[in-house]
C-alpha cells in the first residue's frame, strides 16, 4: 500500500464523485497507472471497463485522511481525557494538493512503524518523527504516572487495520516480469532499484517489495515477492498477463483435479507452468507457492541466529580434536579436559602473534583484545590467564544451544562433544572466515520473510561487513545463517549476563537505548550487546525496527520460569539443565491441579538413559536445576513446567516458504 500525492488526489476525485451522487468517475479523469496502484492495494475497483470507484477500505482510507487534512499540519494539544492521558502534540497533515512530490504519506515503511509501534505499546525513538508529520501518531502524558510517550493516535490504529483488512490484487504481465527477473533479490540499497516508478509502486501496492523504516533506505523482496520471484525465473514466458490470480487459480484446480479447459491448459504451457504431458514444472511448484502466500499470509515472526567468533574457534577445536583421535591417538577425543588444553595453547599463540605485530603500539589494538593482551604479557600461568579472559563452558553451552554441539558421552561414559550437521556447516563457513555473527546481521535477511519488511540500512550494513550479504543479495554463508535462524532446534541458555538483561526487560518492553542506560553501571556496552543478540536468536526478545524491543511469547514464559532465580546466578538454564526436565517430564506423571510431575525414585534411572548425559553430567545438572527452582526432590515444579513450554514457542517456527540459495 502506498500513498502519494497523486494517489491521495485520486481517491478525494473518486468519493467526491460518489457524493455528488455522480454513477462513476471517468477514466480519463484519473491517471491511470495511479489508479492501477490503488486498485492492486485494494483500495478502487472498476465498476465496468471504463467506470472507477474507491471499495469501502478506498472510502474509509479518504474519509481518514479528509479528517487529517482539516485539523491542518500545525501542531495541537488537548486536556486530560476521561483515560487520564493529556495529549502533548498532535499534528494533522497540509492539502494534498500541497504535499511535496515523492513524498510518502503510507508506505511498507510506515506500516512496518506502525506496526512495531502497536506491538510494544508506544512508539519507538526512530519512528517518532516520521509518524507525527504524517498525523499517525500523539506524544502524550499520563497523569497517574507524569510519564510522557509516544503512542499512535486514532488515525495511526485505522491505518494499520484498513492495511491488514485491504486484499491486494496480483497483476503481472511480460513487462513487470522481466522487471521482476532483472531487480536484484534484496536486501539492497534503494538506489539499485532501477525499475521505473510506475513499476515500483505496481511491486509495492502488490507486497512484493518493501523498504525500510523510516527512511526507505533499502529495499528487499517480500515473501511473497521472493516466490513469484523464483516462479518468474523459470517460468511466466510470453507476452500479456503472465501471473494473476486467475492464472494461480487454473493452475491450482488443474492440480487438484487433473481438468482444465483446453484454453486453460495451452495458457498454463505456454507460460511454462505445466509440461507437455501436463506434468508440474518447477515455475508452477513455485506458482502453487505464490498462491499459498497470496492468500494465507507471510509469517509474523521474524527468527535470527548468532554466534560469536571465539565460540566459533571451539566449533573448530571439536573438529579438530575428534580429526586427531581418529588419525592419531584415541585419548585426543574433545572431552572438556582436552579442549581446555588445546585452547590454553590456541589462545597463547593467538596473542603471542598479536603482541609481535602491534610490538609497543598496543593502544592501536581493538580494546576487548587489548585488555586480553596486557593481562598475557603479565601473566605466569597460562591456563589461568585463560580461565580469567575465557568461559569454555559457557561458549560449549551456547553452541548446544543453537544445535551445533551436542553434549555426550564415550563408550568409558566420559563427556564429549560431538558437532552436528548443522554444526558441521557453521564449520566449514567459518574455517575460510572465523567472524562474530551477530542476530543483526541474520535478521538483515530472515526480515525479509515478512509482507512489509526490509531492514533499515544499519542492519544491512552489518549484514554485509559479516559475509552475509552481498551488494544486492544475501551471499551463501547469508543464505546458510538464514537457514539455521529458521530451522534450527533452540534449547535455553542465559549465561549470567544474558540473564541480568534479561531481567531488565519488563514485560511491556523499553526501547533498546533505554536498555543500555538501565544497565550502564553493571555491564560493559559490548557485554549489554552481545547479550541482547543471543537472546534475540534464542528467540526470547525481538528488537524492532522503531528503535522498541519486547520479549516474545516464550521470553514472556522464560522469564516468569527465572522469575525467582537473582542476578548473578551463573547458567541458571542450560541445554543440559533442559536435557534432564525433558527426560524428567518423560518418565514422570502430571498432576494437573498441582502443576507439578512427580516422578518415581526407580524411574530417575531411566530418565538418565533418555537423556543421553553422562552420569556425572546429569547429577550436576539436577543439582543447577534444583538450585535455580526448577525441580524439586522428586517432582518438576511450576518453573520447570513453563521453561519447558518456553523451549516449545521457541521453535514454533512455521512450516513453508524459506529462503533458498539460487542453483
Amino acid at each position: 500500500m502506498i500513498i502519494k500525492k497523486q494517489h491521495a488526489l485520486a481517491l478525494e476525485q473518486l468519493l467526491a464523485d460518489e457524493e455528488a451522487s455522480k454513477p462513476y468517475t471517468p477514466l480519463r479523469e484519473v491517471d491511470q497507472p495511479t489508479f492501477v496502484e490503488l486498485e492492486l492495494a485494494g483500495l478502487a475497483r472498476f465498476s465496468t471497463p471504463i467506470r472507477l470507484t474507491p471499495t469501502y477500505l478506498g472510502r474509509e482510507l479518504t474519509l481518514l485522511l479528509r479528517e487529517l487534512i482539516e485539523r491542518g499540519p500545525a501542531a495541537w494539544s488537548e486536556e486530560e481525557s476521561n483515560g487520564g492521558v493529556a495529549v502533548l502534540e498532535g499534528r494533522g497533515l497540509g492539502p494534498a494538493a500541497d504535499w511535496p512530490e515523492g513524498w510518502r504519506w503510507l508506505g511498507s515503511e510506515v506500516i512496518a512503524m506502525l506496526d512495531a509501534a502497536e506491538r510494544a505499546g508506544r512508539v519507538g525513538p526512530l519512528a517518532v518523527n516520521a509518524l507525527l508529520e504524517r498525523g499517525l501518531a500523539l506524544r502524550v502524558r499520563e497523569s497517574a504516572t507524569k510519564k510522557e510517550y509516544v503512542t499512535l493516535s486514532d488515525a495511526g490504529k485505522r491505518v494499520l487495520e484498513i492495511y491488514r483488512a485491504a486484499d491486494p490484487g496480483l497483476e503481472i504481465d511480460s513487462q513487470l516480469a522481466e522487471a521482476i527477473r532483472e531487480t536484484p533479490l534484496g536486501p539492497a540499497p534503494a538506489s539499485q532499484l532501477s525499475t521505473s516508478g510506475h513499476d515500483e509502486h505496481r511491486l509495492e501496492a502488490m507486497r512484493l517489495i518493501a523498504y525500510s523504516p523510516p527512511s526507505s533506505d533499502v529495499f528487499a523482496f517480500t515473501a511473497l515477492g521472493q516466490v513469484v520471484k523464483k516462479a518468474l525465473e523459470s517460468g511466466g514466458w510470453g507476452e500479456g498477463d503472465v501471473l494473476t490470480g486467475d492464472i494461480l487459480w487454473t493452475l491450482a484446480d488443474f492440480v487438484d483435479s487433473g481438468r482444465a479447459t483446453e484454453a486453460g491448459l495451452a495458457t498454463l504451457q505456454a507460460l511454462g507452468y505445466v509440461g507437455p504431458a501436463g506434468e508440474l514444472l518447477p515455475a508452477g511448484e513455485w506458482a502453487l507457492e505464490v498462491l499459498r502466500l497470496w492468500q494465507g499470509g507471510a509469517e509474523a515472526d521474524t527468527r535470527s541466529f548468532a554466534i560469536e567468533a571465539e565460540e566459533a574457534e571451539v566449533l573448530q577445536t571439536v573438529a579438530d580434536q575428534w580429526r586427531k583421535a581418529e588419525e592419531t591417538n584415541p585419548e585426543e577425543r574433545p572431552t572438556f579436559k582436552v579442549l581446555r588444553r588445546a585452547l590454553i595453547d590456541r589462545k597463547a599463540a593467538e596473542y603471542k602473534a598479536l603482541l609481535e605485530r602491534y610490538g609497543r603500539k598496543l593502544e592501536e589494538m581493538p580494546q576487548k583484545l587489548r585488555s586480553i593482551a596486557e593481562k598475557f604479557q603479565a601473566a605466569k600461568d597460562l591456563a589461568r590467564w585463560y580461565d580469567e579472559n575465557f568461559d569454555l563452558r559457557q561458549a560449549l553451552m551456547s553452541l548446544e544451544s543453537f544445535s551445533l554441539l551436542e553434549t555426550g558421552q564415550d563408550e568409558k561414559g566420559k563427556e564429549v562433544f560431538y558437532l552436528t550437521e548443522w554444526g558441521e556447516l557453521v564449520f566449514d563457513d567459518q574455517k575460510q572466515q572465523r567472524r562474530d555473527v551477530s542476530a543483526t546481521a541474520v535478521k538483515a535477511i530472515t526480515i525479509t520473510r515478512r509482507s512489509f519488511s526490509a531492514p533499515s540500512y544499519t542492519w544491512w550494513k552489518e549484514a554485509r561487513e559479516q559475509n552475509l550479504v552481498g551488494s544486492a543479495e544475501p551471499t551463501s554463508a547469508g543464505l546458510l545463517y538464514a537457514r539455521l535462524a529458521e530451522e534450527v532446534e533452540r534449547l535455553p541458555h542465559l549465561s549470567r549476563y544474558e540473564l541480568v538483561v534479561f531481567h531488565a526487560i519488563p514485560a511491556h518492553g523499553l526501547t533498546e537505548e533505554g536498555i543500555y542506560a538501565a544497565l550502564e553501571k553493571k555491564l560493559g556496552r559490548e557485554r549489554i550487546r552481545w547479550a541482547l543478540e543471543k537472546l534475540e536468536a534464542r528467540h526470547l526478545i525481538e528488537r524492532l525496527p522503531d528503535g522498541n524491543v519486547i520479549e516474545t511469547r516464550a521470553g514472556e514464559l522464560l522469564d516468569r520460569a527465572l522469575a525467582g532465580v537473582p542476578e548473578g546466578f551463573g547458567n541458571p538454564v542450560n541445554p543440559l539443565v533442559f536435557r534432564l526436565i525433558e527426560a524428567l517430564r518423560a518418565v514422570g506423571s502430571l498432576y494437573v491441579k498441582e502443576k507439578r510431575v512427580r516422578i518415581l525414585p526407580r524411574n530417575v534411572k531411566k530418565a538418565l538413559e533418555l537423556s543421553g548425559l553422562p552420569r556425572e553430567v546429569f547429577e550436576n545438572a539436577m543439582e543447577a536445576a534444583r538450585a535455580a527452582g526448577l525441580i524439586g526432590r522428586n517432582s518438576i515444579n511450576e518453573a520447570g513446567l513453563m521453561l519447558l513450554a518456553a523451549v516449545r514457542q521457541m521453535n514454533s517456527g512455521a512450516e513453508g516458504h524459506k529462503l533458498e540459495e539460487t542453483d
